[in-house]
């Protein structure tokens, strides 16, 4: 059996791993380039060293230390980002004699799909057949929409959205994840990583109509438009918020979305995501 993965991810590499232990033979398409190297799960612990709520004024009110034995803390024994923990399975599979990894190429055009195989065009011109597609990358997959009809497609909305980034790290910063509440079913949290800075996170549960058709907006608008929604959320939220909307413009990265999950599947091609 030949499998085409779409995606690197978290699910991609995963689901080569047990299927190539099956006697899978495996694909998988990346649109980047390169993975960072990764040489141990261990060094890129976030050092995160416990949880916090906070008020205002940045105070602690509801400490959640890491415990051994313990599991009271949201924070576990070992916090990976999410990029990182992807670098770590691409380590642990690239070598695999059944899996293979083509960076720099995706998926331009499904040709056909049935009960038996799908056929893709590639991005370098070339055409391949595989037993089974499954589109791994990410919420605004590709593949996804070109492959599924939408009485095909599943999104349960969790009623929440979210924008998150990268920041500068400050000497008052902490090793905490620090999680503030602020009125408006806003919260905001800050919390530690290994490469010496810190990942900022704005979440929000619209409380109005209008505010649900605003964040969905935003979304299908530019990091623009995106981030003057956030001005207008986060101005009178408190805290750290000042701080986060000035370092949005500056930030390598960002990213803005809906919480949500997606179920689908046509023919031989399923959709996974993690």
């Amino acid at each position: 059996m030949r499998v085409l993965i779409s995606g690197w991810g978290i699910a991609g590499p995963t689901l080569a791993w047990f299927l190539a232990k099956a006697g899978t033979r495996i694909t998988v398409l990346e649109k980047s380039h390169c993975l960072l190297p990764i040489h141990e799960v261990r060094r890129w612990n976030t050092t995160e060293k416990g949880t916090q709520f906070i008020d205002p004024k940045g105070r602690p009110f509801a400490p959640f230390p890491v415990r051994e034995g313990s599991t009271l803390s949201l924070t576990s024994e070992f916090e990976i980002l999410r990029g990182d923990l992807a670098a770590i399975l691409h380590k642990a599979t690239r070598d695999h004699p059944k899996i293979d990894y083509r960076f720099g190429t995706t998926i331009t055009e499904v040709l056909a799909n049935d009960d038996d195989s799908v056929e893709v065009k590639l991005s370098d011109g070339g055409t391949q057949e595989y037993d089974l597609l499954v589109a791994a990358d990410g919420q605004w997959s590709r593949v996804r929409k070109q492959c599924f009809p939408a009485e095909s497609v599943n999104v349960v909305d969790k009623g929440m959205n979210a924008a998150y980034w990268t920041i500068p790290r400050l000497p008052r910063d902490n090793d905490r994840w620090n999680i503030y509440h602020a009125l408006g079913s806003r919260i905001i949290s800050l919390r530690p990583d290994p490469h010496g800075t810190i990942r900022a996170l704005f979440a929000h549960m619209p409380c109005t109509e209008a505010q649900g058709k605003a964040w969905r907006e935003a979304i299908k608008g530019g990091r623009n438009t995106q981030q003057k929604l956030l001005r207008r959320e986060l101005a009178d939220a408190g805290w750290e918020a000042q701080r986060l909307l000035d370092s949005m413009e500056q930030a390598p990265d960002f990213y803005f979305q809906p919480i949500q999950q997606t179920r689908c599947r046509n023919g031989q091609i399923l959709a996974s995501s993690a």
